[in-house]
């Protein structure tokens, strides 16, 4: 299997703070840059062992994406993270169900990864 130059995960109804926590499990550090905490913009930047982590909050409706600029994290994929974060964060996680590269259209098919449900392909955002 392939590791992803970037990684990407939406989270269901989570806070900063919440991401903050999981990431400190998995970082030797984890630094705050930047918060926005306007509704419609809310967004953090964190530096996490030197790379670049943004966390968008509701980026699709409650869906916050998670975005590592570059792939310096634990996992090898979106879906590796998914798994992980959907575990600690307690929540439904949502990802791409490839790598994306330059000029590639938007993915219609996305990893929905629940506790109960467990892993299932979706077409989204359709139907969010």
């Amino acid at each position: 299997m392939e590791r992803y130059p970037d990684i990407e995960i939406y989270a269901k109804d989570i806070n900063f703070k919440q991401v903050e926590d999981w990431l400190a499990k998995h970082f030797d550090s984890v630094e705050r840059k930047d918060v926005v905490t306007k509704k419609s913009e809310a967004r953090i930047h964190l530096i996490a062992d030197g790379e670049e982590i943004l966390v968008f909050g509701n980026a699709m409706g409650k869906y916050s994406s998670i975005w590592f600029k570059k792939n310096n994290s634990p996992w090898d994929t979106d879906l590796d993270c998914a798994r992980n974060a959907c575990k600690a964060l307690d929540t439904q996680i949502r990802c791409s169900n490839s790598g994306w590269e330059e000029g590639q259209g938007p993915e219609s098919q996305w990893w929905r990864v629940t506790e109960e449900e467990g892993e299932m392909l979706i077409e989204w955002p359709e139907g969010q």
